[in-house]
């Protein structure tokens, strides 16, 4: 046994200083160098899921904390009420494929911890810098290849992205860490402007107008956070920038009108009206026709929507309460320039979420720049933080 405990320690701490610093990496920026989806899933697997699973068995005690995180009790009442929708769903894929996905965002959970936890808890903030660094770099990259091709009016990127609308989603969430590092931490305040000029270029370079919602929340976030010159000069570039637009460019705003949205949420609302307390299950097929669009759409642009047609009024309710406790978490530590950060990506997230997004817990891709990954780390920096509270 005394062999035992200084052998399963090494482990976990090359895990959380290694292995799992390299995962996340992957993780934020690989979608722009990974050629195939199914490949990104696998590095996922490989560099986060694995580790993690083995830190955890490793230091049963740390794993311990998950269950005392509020983000993370409420994830695990919403996977349980999501398992137990499967009873009632019409999906057309094996039990085991929806059994996987909620291990997956508990993996994230997981890894986040053990890297928050590590070296006096710089390691995760070194791997959200360096993963957001790179991010930039694959934002420049993209630029490139959009400028160089007459053709493509609209960027996607490179790798395995293959859709504006995701595509935004990384870069969002890229954004707002950088915009937040510019309003809060001195000594990145270059490197921060320069780093989101570049992805506010690529974002509007993706014709998608949900970035520009989300970063106005954003800017407004911050200004409550952190109530420093440089937040509200943030908040009146976002705002000035947006008029400029309005003024110079109004086609990026009006050329595609609403797209449908409101008949898109009308619809799916009626259909959530049929079962709206237990909804349809988990992954069971949506369809909305919309006769002006004249073909079939299968997301409802809304993933609170897309949250309440499969579960119910009840995983609303569940999935509210989660963002609610890692907002509060944000609130309650916003002296802390790590939870100005986290906010930041996760008040992103949350209001991009209001116009696009549907599958709401599935293998990593883009829309987990949305949910999970904001949500892993509000959980992981708020399990470290009430640690030092309670220490010595």
């Amino acid at each position: 046994m005394l062999r035992t405990a200084p052998s399963r320690e090494r482990v976990e701490t090359w895990i959380s200083k290694y292995w799992l610093p390299f995962g996340y990496l992957a993780l934020l920026s690989g979608l722009f160098w990974v050629p195939e989806r199914s490949l990104y899933s696998k590095v996922f697997y490989g560099l986060i899921a694995f580790p993690a699973l083995l830190a955890m068995l490793a230091s049963p005690r740390k794993t311990q904390f998950l269950t005392k995180e509020p983000v993370v009790v409420l994830f695990f009442v919403f996977a349980i009420w999501l398992i137990i929708s499967l009873l009632w769903s019409n999906s057309d894929q094996g039990m085991s494929s929806h059994l996987k996905r909620p291990l997956y965002a508990l993996m994230l959970f997981g890894g986040c911890l053990f890297m928050a936890l590590a070296q006096g808890g710089s390691t995760l903030g070194k791997a959200l810098l360096y993963g957001a660094i790179a991010t930039t770099i694959g934002a420049i990259y993209s630029l490139y290849l959009f400028f160089s091709d007459p053709g493509q009016d609209r960027l996607i990127g490179s790798g395995s992205l293959s859709n504006p609308l995701l595509t935004s989603h990384l870069l969002g969430f890229t954004c707002a860490y950088w915009l937040a590092c510019w309003s809060c931490v001195e000594r990145y305040r270059t490197l921060a402007f320069s780093c989101s000029v570049i992805l506010l270029l690529a974002l509007l370079a993706t014709g998608s107008r949900t970035p520009l919602m989300a970063m106005t929340s954003v800017g407004l976030g911050l200004v409550f956070m952190v109530r420093s010159r440089q937040a509200f000069a943030l908040l009146a570039f976002l705002v000035t920038g947006f008029l400029l637009l309005v003024m110079l460019a109004p086609d990026v705003l009006t050329q595609r009108g609403l797209s449908y949205r409101p008949d898109i949420w009308s619809e799916t609302l009626q259909q959530i009206m049929q079962n709206p307390w237990l909804g349809q299950g988990y992954a069971s097929p949506l369809a909305i026709s919309i006769p002006a669009i004249g073909y079939t759409l299968s997301d409802p642009h809304n993933v609170a929507l897309a949250v309440t047609y499969e579960l119910g009024v009840i995983g609303l309710l569940l999935w509210c309460l989660m963002y609610a406790a890692a907002l509060g978490s944000c609130i309650r530590f916003r002296h802390d320039p790590a939870f100005v950060i986290a906010s930041a990506v996760l008040i992103y997230g949350l209001m991009a979420g209001m116009t696009e997004g549907s599958n709401f817990l599935s293998r990593p891709n883009e829309s987990w720049f949305l949910t999970w990954i904001p949500l892993a780390l509000v959980a992981s920096l708020s399990i470290r933080k009430r640690l030092e509270q309670t220490s010595p």
